[in-house]
């Protein structure tokens, strides 16, 4: 079994990797407590895994930058 831990935690234990996380608990200062179900450097296999595990109530992220450093966005 996989084990509760805080969001963050979870993003320095597999940076610049998808996350597929699932939240067990929000605590009252903001912290997301919860369990990785599934991890990739591809988010394509990512949601590929979980579609194969049909797993459909997870909370996807990224660990790590979205913009590469030098490069800006606006939105």
């Amino acid at each position: 079994m996989k084990k509760i831990i805080p969001l963050k935690e979870a993003k320095k234990q597999f940076k610049n990797e998808w996350l597929a996380f699932v939240i067990k608990k929000e605590l009252p200062r903001g912290d997301i407590l919860g369990k990785v179900i599934a991890h990739n450097k591809d988010k394509r296999e990512l949601h590929k895994n979980l579609q194969a595990k049909n797993i459909k109530d997870a909370y996807v992220t990224f660990a790590g930058h979205y913009i590469k450093p030098g490069y800006e966005a606006m939105f």
